[in-house]
């Protein structure tokens, strides 16, 4: 009976702990937790990758400055000591959820939530289980979960090294000298492929391809007649050192394997190829898009040169849309992450389809080139359909089809040019036009009565025809508000309110003394009431060399005494931070 009594009361404290805690985020930050007067504060360091981690202070801000709900567009990696468990690795579910701080103690945590094993697998039975005081280095996407709650998305993060012990991530994280330029006169070793590889994005290829040396240590799959590619690792010497995953890769002179010789382990390789960072975990060649250059000296004969750059041809407007060398160009001059601050028109055949329209999603992915051959190609990203709207019916693309698209670019990751997810649609297919729907290339964006330009870190919303008159500024940074808090109205000294307010939006606006400002997420809406305006100037803030000036579909509409900002965006969450820092607002006359 006491037993039993133990078993009711043990269950009825465990309902009692997850119904209290079901709608309270996990601290990361714990009052009380030694953070006060006179304790040290540790400063935030790393720059998030697996030779030079983030520690727990540096990731908290990496975090803070996603928007909420947001994931991280690549993996990062997190050091700490583990400082509590609150589910350890069992063969039920294989993760685990525990909190790591720098230094071990209960200041400043993050919270690792349901985070895989070693490997970035499943746990296993018979693996060394995590304890308090372990030193961990996390791998993975990371979340500002309701804006409240840094942590790791769930089975998106696994432990990377335990107490200096790492798993296979099958060719992961590169723990040899990395070598080479990736050129076929100066390869890469395997840890300098892996290190490049971990420049890319999740699942993004390499724009060009890249040359390869090294040794075969193990054969998965043999070079034959019924697929005509293999699948092996090569290492820089013998069965020894960092290895790298060559995956389904086509045989001597690109072609498939029909005759010749086979491999074996131990033999010399160069490999030639586009790669990715397949699941944003493991760095491996691209499927079918790699060869074997060379095998112990033995080129095979005929093997195709590097691609030849191309011209670039146009100006990017509608009139002389840019062909794709011309639009890789220009998104390359970009710097590293940094949005065009205009949309601009490339024309060509489609390439390539990786991901096609459909109604899940609404966009596509696929690459076009001048001839719509796989040579000088340039990446379109997740672009929406005719319209700039999300597909819901109509003509599939396929490949050779004649497409323009508009849209914003960017330098991902500053090596790979590409459209802006979301932010970039198909203007035309064959030749028949789904309607404006867009910018004007470069111009100002007119909807309804108001007039858009966008330039650097302002943003500029002139009523059209109106006569300005006087004008007041307000600084969001000096309103008084606290970290985080959520904003609403403020009324400006000559009686005009300012009303920031989440309509039809998932995250309602804040204020982040980070920002200097208040972060207005999508479909988030800014009200000016009281008196005829002729135009807003919002000055917003920027982060990482990124301008959080809002989405390319932002508008502002004019009604009388109203004048209302509206950062519009295709879903209620997601999209790019409209982050403003002040807003000058001039009157009509």
């Amino acid at each position: 009976m006491k037993k039993v009594l133990k078993s009711m009361l043990a269950i009825a404290i465990a309902a009692f702990a997850f119904t209290s805690c079901e709608d309270v985020p996990m601290p990361y930050d714990q009052p009380g937790s030694g953070n006060g007067e006179g304790s040290v504060v540790i400063e935030p360091a790393g720059s998030g990758t697996a030779e030079d981690p983030y520690n727990v202070a540096a990731a908290l801000e990496y975090i803070e400055n996603l928007g909420a709900d947001v994931e991280s567009p690549t993996n990062i990696y997190i050091k700490g000591k583990i400082v509590s468990i609150a589910e350890e690795f069992t063969t039920n579910y294989g993760n685990a959820t525990y909190y790591i701080s720098d230094d071990g103690t209960n200041k400043t945590q993050f919270y690792v939530y349901r985070s895989l094993y070693l490997g970035n697998k499943r746990f296993a039975n018979g693996d060394t289980q995590i304890q308090e005081g372990d030193e961990v280095v996390i791998c993975g996407k990371v979340v500002n979960y309701r804006g409240t709650t840094p942590e790791t998305v769930l089975n998106q993060s696994y432990l990377y090294s335990l107490n200096g012990q790492g798993g296979s991530t099958g060719g992961g994280g590169a723990s040899g000298e990395a070598k080479g330029s990736g050129t076929l006169s100066d390869p890469y070793n395997p840890a300098g492929v892996i290190a490049y590889i971990n420049t890319l994005g999740s699942d993004k290829e390499s724009p060009a391809d890249v040359y390869i040396k090294g040794k075969v240590s193990s054969i998965t799959e043999q070079y034959g007649t019924q697929y005509g590619n293999a699948t092996f690792t090569i290492v820089e010497e013998g069965a020894e050192g960092t290895a790298f995953t060559v995956y389904r890769a086509l045989y001597l002179g690109n072609q498939k394997y029909t005759s010749g010789d086979l491999l074996k382990e131990g033999d010399e390789v160069i490999i030639c190829g586009k790669v990715v960072n397949f699941r944003g975990n493991t760095p491996e060649t691209v499927t079918g898009q790699a060869y074997l250059y060379s095998l112990n000296g033995n080129t095979g004969g005929s093997t195709p040169d590097p691609q030849p750059t191309g011209d670039a041809k146009g100006s990017g407007t509608l009139a002389d849309p840019y062909n794709p060398v011309a639009a890789n160009n220009y998104a390359s001059s970009l710097a590293a992450d940094v949005k065009s601050d205009k949309e601009v028109y490339i024309k060509g055949k489609i390439s390539r389809v990786t991901e096609q329209y459909s109604t899940q999603y609404g966009n596509a992915t696929f690459y076009i080139s001048e001839d719509g051959s796989q040579s000088n190609e340039f990446y379109v990203f997740r672009a929406l359909y005719l319209n700039n709207e999300k597909y819901s019916s109509g003509d599939n693309i396929k490949v050779g089809d004649e497409v323009i698209v508009c849209g914003k670019v960017v330098n991902y990751k500053g090596n790979t040019p590409e459209t802006v997810q979301n932010e970039a649609y198909l203007y035309s297919l064959n030749s028949g036009s789904g309607g404006g729907g867009g910018g004007t290339g470069g111009g100002g964006e007119t909807t309804g009565n108001v007039t858009k330009t966008v330039d650097g870190t302002t943003v500029t919303l002139v009523v059209n025809d109106a006569t300005e008159d006087s004008s007041i500024t307000v600084d969001l940074n000096e309103q008084g508000w606290s970290n985080q808090d959520k904003v609403s109205t403020i009324t400006l000294s000559d009686g005009t309110t300012v009303t920031f307010a989440q309509a039809d939006g998932t995250t309602a606006p804040a204020f982040y003394s980070a920002t200097k400002g208040v972060r207005v997420y999508a479909k988030n809406t800014i009200t000016i009431s009281g008196k005829a305006v002729a135009k807003v100037v919002l000055t917003c803030d920027v982060y990482n060399g990124t301008a959080y000036t809002g989405n390319s579909t932002l508008y502002g509409i004019a009604s009388g005494t109203t004048f209302t900002i509206c950062n519009e965006h295709s879903e209620a969450k997601g999209g790019d931070q409209l982050r403003v820092q002040t807003i000058e607002i001039t009157y009509a006359k």
